[in-house]
């Protein structure tokens, strides 16, 4: 057994025919090689942000990772966006050296630079032989599954989001939204060509560690629709896992590469599933920490210990049926700091307009949001 792999902490297990021949899948959480880190890469080379774990990667028979922003010298910042990522096609070279085989763009960065940009990411990935998925001029081709052949055995990679500004039908490029019934088709159609169904969601809240009962649900119907595999992404802090069926849920892996250095959001973890013919076999876990150089590094004993431990706590949440509740209190509490801030920002940049444009976009959900936010006002003040 190599050194890497006796990193690996072993997390769920099913009993499983050791007889078949079996896959594995490296999931990393969201990779952002724009900002900071794309300043250090254009100073050190673009092997610098997986320098420190690349040796890990480079053991997967399939890297897999959610890309947080394009990659182009093209396209002009779109309005109404907080933050808009884009990072130098450099970058791409250090994504081929650390072991990336497909990428998933269904998030909502990948339209920050409009649609040249999304056009050069998708061009230089695949020719470099990086697969895109979650992307596409039409839906139809957006929710086209990556194959990818592995001893004998084919894995199927689909990719959605909840992004209202990556989903606009309007766009030439578009990214699938998470609508139960294309999942079901979609997923169903996968599993008629491969042996395996992994499937990227782009959701949740972020810096919320629990998912919304709304993801629950999303994530629950994948799995029945036949998906082996969901890997969730977006909220910049690890959440909890479940077994579910004969499927397996991580609701969020974290950041794995990104230059927000607040110590939630540099704790996360390669997530190591094991495949066969009859589905997913075991999940393991190699904890990992952002470094303040802005790279991700095996975490440290004691370190690693308490990334485990945490991950261990916040799956427990989800069996004892606390999860819901923890999530509305806990997202409470940053819902209205966080629409001050974003709404302070955009309008700085974009004018008054930014102020319809966020009115536009409310949902339901926020509304809920907005209704535990009052309630967790009026506990503070009971106390």
């Amino acid at each position: 057994m190599s050194v890497e792999n006796k990193l690996y902490r072993s997390f769920w297990q099913r009993e499983a025919d050791d007889s078949l021949p079996r896959v594995e899948i490296l999931a990393v959480g969201d990779v952002m090689l724009s900002r900071e880190v794309g300043r250090q890469i254009i100073k050190h080379g673009p092997d610098y942000p997986f320098a420190r774990i690349s040796h890990v990667l480079s053991r997967g028979q399939v890297v897999f990772g959610n890309l947080e922003c394009p990659i182009s010298s093209r396209g002009t910042p779109v309005p109404f966006v907080q933050s808009n990522f884009k990072a130098d096609p450099i970058v791409v070279k250090g994504l081929v050296k650390a072991g990336f085989k497909v990428l998933s763009l269904a998030n909502n960065h990948i339209y920050d630079y409009g649609k040249e940009a999304i056009e050069d990411t998708v061009n230089l990935l695949k020719s470099k032989g990086i697969h895109v998925v979650g992307i596409g001029q039409s839906f139809t081709e957006a929710r086209e599954p990556v194959i990818i052949p592995i001893a004998d055995m084919k894995i199927a990679f689909l990719a959605y989001t909840s992004a209202h500004n990556a989903t606009d039908p309007k766009h030439e490029y578009v990214a699938p939204p998470i609508d139960l019934e294309w999942l079901k088709h979609d997923i169903q159609k996968a599993k008629s060509r491969a042996d395996i169904c992994i499937v990227s969601l782009h959701f949740g809240y972020e810096n919320v560690e629990y998912p919304p009962p709304e993801c629950r649900k999303q994530a629950r119907k994948a799995i029945e629709f036949g998906a082996d595999l969901i890997l969730g992404h977006h909220p910049h802090v690890i959440q909890g896992m479940e077994a579910y069926k004969r499927g397996f849920i991580a609701y969020s892996l974290g950041n794995f590469v990104f230059d927000n250095l607040t110590d939630k959001k540099r704790r996360s973890f390669i997530l190591k599933a094991s495949f066969n013919r009859e589905g997913i076999q075991k999940i393991e876990l190699l904890p990992i920490w952002i470094n303040d150089q802005y790279q991700p590094e095996v975490a440290s004993k004691e370190l690693a210990d308490s990334i485990f431990a945490k991950v261990k706590e916040l799956s427990w949440y989800l069996k004892d049926g606390s999860s819901d509740k923890r999530f509305w209190e806990a997202a409470g509490k940053v819902f209205l700091s966080d629409q001050k801030r974003g709404l302070l920002h955009s309008i700085g940049r974009d004018g008054v307009k930014a102020v319809f444009m966020r009115l536009k976009h409310l949902r339901i959900f926020h509304l809920k949001l907005l209704g535990a936010t009052i309630l967790t006002q009026i506990k503070r003040i009971r106390k």
